[in-house]
């Protein structure tokens, strides 16, 4: 599968914050399905074009949250 470069830099900002991507599935449009390994029964929606630091950022809070089990 080809991956775009921006989806490959988000996933290098996520295992710099200890997240781990064991899979990526295409979906509609500029979005992707994508597994970690903290959290494999919740798959994550993640765009393409949002490449914005704060974005990044809320996106590893909120995995922080759904690793710790809490609600999101």
């Amino acid at each position: 599968m080809n991956v775009p470069r921006v989806l490959r830099e988000q996933v290098k900002e996520y295992e710099r914050a200890g997240f781990h991507v064991t899979a990526v599935e295409p979906r509609s449009g500029s979005h992707f399905k994508v597994w970690f390994a903290e959290f494999p029964d919740q798959p994550q929606i993640i765009t393409k074009n949002a490449l914005d630091w704060r974005a990044l950022k809320n996106n590893i809070a909120r995995y922080k949250r759904i690793a710790k089990g809490e609600t999101v």
